[in-house]
Parts: structure tokens; sequence; C-alpha cells
């Protein structure tokens, strides 16, 4: 990645006093510092993440030499800005770092689960809007192939570390209610905010321009998925509607392959995942996570095994709960299976509107802006999504498995 310019506020004194604070070294000595671009264009709609090089002394006079990650907001003047601001994804992700992920982590260790939880924030400054992360990278995490998704290893370890990441919050919520009292009740298909309702209608128009273009298509699906347009967030909307008495916990939210990284053995084995990007975790039902996860990136023929896979977080979810020694109500696999059935809108949009917008690989540019508004050069883009063979085979297969399922008519 190029090398690009440091805020004027984020100086060697800046990092020399949080270094000292993070690695536990009154006398760390901050020597050099410069930056370079973490990520490229169109890879993070959502916020600008820059590599952090420091160089510094420490006690004792070794040097070392690492990296961290600064996370901050979209600037003003670009046209996300607007958006997230209306959904509050960087004051929610803040909190995350700062007051969720710790406990959650200390409650895992608390009951003998040591696997690490997250990316632990060097520190969270709400001053300037930033969160300065370890660099998982350091640690030998690195993401999955989006485009070839996830086998079935992959799979059953994001499973694992969603079923100790939902317990945990489940735990903390019941010890310290208060933490989720704020932020918490918005995804990206709430009813109050109005951003992403442009955006997935705008993709779903472009969905349905692809489908008129196909006689085999258009014939069946074309006047189900016009008349679905109208309904289509709300429908959606319900998916994370949930009571007083559902089982809630918080969610990630945005669980695909982009936003979980593993760790590998010699032979190339997933062996530790991690997720990151909290900017839409939400309390709701679990399954909200599973449907999103599966949707988006999963091979066919593990995805092919969705009711083995939800079967197997429950167990993993219950063995977790009961390592919390949790006397609440835990649903029993059935009525899990039942609530997976129930909130299965969810994927009509994000398995054919977003999944095929993840694995794209054309030439278009994916500037944000194209995933909305109607000009030549937007269109061109949301229609880009369906050229390729794999994007049209998901259509293809998606579509009668949905209108079987009774989800492309009115609910």
């Amino acid at each position: 990645m190029a090398s690009c310019d440091l805020p004027s506020w984020l100086t060697k004194d800046y990092m020399q006093i949080r270094l000292k604070a993070f690695h536990k070294d009154p006398q760390l000595s901050v020597r050099k510092l410069w930056s370079n671009a973490a990520t490229g264009k169109g890879e993070n709609y959502v916020g600008v993440v820059t590599r952090i090089h420091a160089e510094f002394e420490l006690t004792g006079g070794a040097v070392e030499q690492r990296t961290y990650l600064l996370k901050e907001g979209c600037p003003d003047d670009t046209p996300q800005a607007s958006v997230f601001a209306e959904y509050g994804v960087y004051t929610r992700e803040m909190d995350i770092y700062e007051f969720i992920l710790p406990r959650m982590q200390q409650l895992l260790r608390e009951v003998g689960i040591e696997d690490k939880l997250h990316a632990e924030a060097v520190c969270i400054d709400r001053e300037h809007g930033i969160m300065l992360l370890e660099d998982l990278a350091l640690l030998k995490y690195k993401n999955a192939d989006r485009v070839k998704q996830l086998d079935l290893p992959h799979t059953q370890l994001t499973l694992q570390m969603l079923a100790k990441f939902h317990a945990s919050s489940l735990i903390l919520r019941q010890q310290h209610p208060e933490l989720f009292a704020q932020g918490f009740n918005i995804s990206f298909f709430s009813r109050g905010p109005k951003g992403y309702s442009k955006l997935f209608t705008t993709l779903f128009k472009g969905l349905m321009r692809y489908v008129k273009t196909q006689p085999k298509l258009s014939a069946g699906y074309y006047d189900k998925l016009e008349r679905l347009l109208a309904n289509l967030m709300e429908y959606a909307a319900r998916v994370f509607d949930v009571t007083d008495e559902d089982f809630q916990v918080l969610t990630h939210g945005d669980c695909w392959t982009t936003n979980i990284m593993f760790q590998y053995d010699a032979r190339g084995q997933p062996i530790t995942v991690l997720p990151i990007d909290f900017q839409f975790s939400t309390l709701t039902s679990p399954v909200v996570d599973l449907h999103y996860f599966f949707s988006t990136s999963l091979q066919e023929e593990v995805r092919a095994r969705e009711t083995e896979l939800v079967q197997y977080y429950y167990y993993a979810l219950k063995r977790a709960l009961q390592q919390f020694n949790y006397e609440g109500k835990v649903p029993s696999l059935l009525q899990l299976q039942l609530q997976f059935e129930r909130r299965r809108f969810l994927c009509v949009i994000i398995g054919l509107v977003f999944q095929p917008l993840m694995i794209y690989t054309g030439n278009e540019s994916p500037d944000f802006c194209k995933l909305y508004l109607d000009t030549p050069e937007a269109i061109s883009f949301q229609d880009s999504i369906y050229e390729s063979d794999r994007a049209q085979r998901i259509v293809e297969q998606l579509l009668p498995f949905f209108d079987a399922k009774g989800l492309l008519d009115e609910q």
C-alpha cells in the first residue's frame, strides 16, 4: 500500500503516551513514526484504515518496530459520511471496543476459555474520532478469499467463534445491562434511518433489471420481485424484531469473509479466527448472524448443509453457556431451527444482492455512491454485478428456492 500522511495531531508524543500505557512500559520512547494505507479503494466503505508504523525503545534499551491500525470515520465530504452518521456506526464501534469486548473477553477467561476474542485497542480517542488497534497481521491473522468463499473447516471455526461471542454477550448483558442501553437496536434494516433503504432498494432494482433480461427467470419471478420491492425493507426489518421473551444476544451484524480473520497452521489449515469491524452489532436473535454469514461467505456445497450447521452452532452455544453456568432460558435445537426458518427473509436481500456484490471481480470502480445512485455510471456498475457466471448461477439457484419458501410473496 502507498504511504500516506499522518494527521497533524498524531505525533510521536501522542503515540508515546498511548504506547507506554498499552505496553505497560513507562520508559518506552518512540523514535520514528510513519504510515501507509491499510486498505485499497473500495475495500472499506465504512471508514478509513491506516497502518501506523512505530519504532520505539523499551526499558533496557531494546528497540522494536510494530504496526497498529488507525480506524477513523469517512471524511465529511464523502457521500457515505451522512449515511453512516445516521446509523451511529462510529460511536457504536468505539463503545464496543472500549466497554464491551474487553469485558466479554474477561468473562470467557474466567470460565477457562482462553481464545482471543478481538483485536486489542491501544486507545479509543473520541476527541479525534479514532480507534488505534493492534495489527492482527503481526499475529499472522489474515482474511480468507472472499471470492472463493469458505470451506467446512473455516465455517465450523467461525461458528464456534460466534457461539462464544454470543454467549459471552448474553452473560455480560445480564451483569451490566446499562452497557447495552443505547445504540444497539439499529441495523442495516432499521425502520428509522433511511440511508441503507436507498442502497438496498437501488441494488434490488439492479437484480430486477438482470432478471428481466433472462426469459427463463423473468416469466416466473420478475413480477413477484417488482411487487416485493415496496415492502423489501419492512420485511427485512421484521427479521430483527424481538420481544423481551426472545433469546437475544449481541450479534456481530456484518459477519462475512472480509470481517473475519484466520490464523493457519503449517499445513494451511485454519486454527483460530477473530471477528473485526463491529459497526453494525445489534441486539437481536443469534440466527441473524447465521443467515448473514451463510448467505455471504460459504461455498455452495457447504451452504447446502445449513441445517447441520445450525445444529453445529447450537451445540457450541450450549457448551459455552454451560461453562458460564447460565441458568436462563435457552431455546431447544428445534426452537432455534424454527427461529432460523422464521427469519429467512434476510437471505432474499443478502443472498441475491449482497453476495453477488461481495464476490464481485469486475472492472468497474466500486465507489460507494454507485451502490445507491441512478446515474448512468452507477447503473452500469450495478448491472455489472450480475455479469459473472457465478453471480448468475447464484440468482438462478436462489430464486426458485426462495419462491418455494413463499419469501417472494406478500407477507
